[in-house]
């Protein structure tokens, strides 16, 4: 084995390092990129599963499109807005402490109820048929408008155990105001008769 001259061996060294670079330097912008993706991935995967990007996306249909997917659109709105106002309700009520009973159980069957109802009309949106969309429509109304009849009922029965236990708690306190009032007269009839008999 010969060995080899100097500046070969400097030119080999230098071949060497430099392809050493490119593979660290390559390797750090494939994991950057690769980073880079995964975090945009997750980010609009985030974006679009969230309440306020549906909403947004639901009331632009409600504003754009044919009479029929407005309507639909409208409809999905509704049941998303009744479901968080029954969950803003109950939640609201626990919180404080009020009786809720077997409601949150109802609730969520009227939550799930509504998500079978938002399926079904978002597949009545998205027919391609304007007559099947139109019939659809007709015939998702009234499951719709039951759908929030009973929400509401749910609600008005929770404020409404609410503000029957706020009258009881102000019955109460009357109550305590008016003991704390006749023991405040009792005191004052008392020091008015020792205060008048010292003089």
């Amino acid at each position: 084995m010969t060995p080899l001259p100097a500046e070969a061996s400097a030119a080999a060294e230098l071949a060497d390092v430099l392809t050493t670079v490119l593979l660290v330097v390559g390797s750090v912008t494939l994991a950057l990129a690769l980073a880079a993706g995964l975090v945009t991935w997750w980010l609009v995967r985030r974006v679009r599963r969230s309440r306020a990007y549906r909403r947004g996306t639901l009331a632009l249909r409600s504003v754009a499109g044919d009479r029929t997917s407005r309507h639909l659109a409208r409809q999905r709105l509704i049941l998303d807005r009744s479901v968080e106002a029954t969950a803003r309700v109950l939640g609201g009520a626990a919180a404080a402490g009020r009786p809720v009973g077997e409601m949150s159980a109802v609730a969520d069957r009227l939550a799930e109820a509504a998500r079978a109802l938002d399926a079904e009309l978002g597949l009545a949106e998205r027919e391609p048929d304007p007559a099947l969309r139109r019939s659809l429509s007709a015939g998702l109304d009234p499951r719709v408008a039951e759908h929030g009849r009973l929400s509401a009922g749910l609600r008005a029965a929770v404020l409404d155990a609410r503000l029957s236990v706020g009258a009881v708690r102000l019955r109460g306190a009357a109550d305590d105001l008016a003991v704390e009032a006749g023991a405040l007269e009792a005191w004052g009839r008392s020091y008015r008769t020792s205060y008048g008999a010292g003089r």
